[in-house]
């Protein structure tokens, strides 16, 4: 059986049943758990579904649900910009990439003197308030959907600058590393990984087990993972194997949560 044809078989199921686990999938389709992970994810990117512990619900049965995901993941989120910026030292060099989640450091920075260069419109715009931070925007060609540049331009112009640190968000993450859906913001993130002596990646949990079609980079790439969640033993053990700082910012009591490198 095709995905799509797969697709289609676990909505008509959801549309009776409400939820729908792992092993279920696994045993309808006899399919592999990878295999139905992968379609819970392209169910969720259309906006079809909503993934939960262990498998998928229908938007529609739960509203309450879907505000307390986004309540959440924008929770996490913070948390994980909040440490990211305990990171970042007086006169460091640093280039942020275009994410929601590093766009969030500006919340915590402070006024520290330090170089930011970036793509993103938004993160330039935060920044601006504090006089000490001397912001630097690549050109490119703009994009508004991403409120950013991207292009041949912004890659070259990268050629002129080695930073201390890169904060590089993640479309997908999996034990293969880092991947994005777009073509253009892979090759630009991979062009950014090579400016840096420091590549620090901010996940939340949710892009745990993810994988696009565009390779961004391999795990060996990353010196300090910044997470809201542990991983599973997989990719933690992958983490470790790789020398990977995991640092898991769980909440405001208990600060962070830190796998030291070997």
């Amino acid at each position: 059986m095709y995905q799509e044809q797969r697709l289609t078989s676990i909505k008509t199921y959801l549309s009776s049943h409400k939820n729908i686990s792992l092993e279920e999938i696994c045993e309808i389709f006899s399919v592999s758990k990878d295999t139905a992970r992968r379609d819970l994810v392209k169910l969720e990117e259309r906006g079809e579904i909503i993934r939960i512990k262990g498998g998928a619900t229908l938007p529609s049965a739960n509203r309450n649900l879907i505000d307390y995901k986004k309540r959440i993941a924008t929770e996490g989120k913070e948390r994980i910009a909040k440490s990211a910026s305990l990171l970042i030292h007086e006169n460091h060099d640093v280039l942020m990439d275009t994410s929601s989640t590093v766009a969030l450091i500006a919340k915590f920075i402070g006024n520290k003197y330090v170089n930011v260069i970036t793509n993103s419109i938004d993160i330039v715009d935060h920044l601006g308030e504090y006089p000490n931070i001397q912001n630097f925007l690549l050109p490119g060609k703009f994009n508004s959907k991403n409120r950013n540049v991207t292009g041949p331009r912004t890659i070259k112009t990268l050629d002129d600058f080695k930073v201390d640190q890169l904060f590089l968000g993640a479309c997908g993450f999996s034990v293969e590393g880092v991947t994005s859906p777009d073509e253009d913001e892979a090759f630009l993130k991979k062009k950014m990984i090579s400016c840096a002596r420091q590549v620090v990646l901010l996940a939340d949990h949710s892009k745990f087990e993810k994988e696009f079609l565009h390779r961004v980079c391999d795990m060996k790439d990353i010196d300090v993972i910044i997470t809201d969640k542990y991983p599973d033993k997989e990719l933690k053990d992958i983490i470790t194997e790789n020398n990977i700082l995991l640092v898991v910012a769980e909440d405001e009591e208990s600060g962070w949560a830190n796998d030291e490198k070997n």
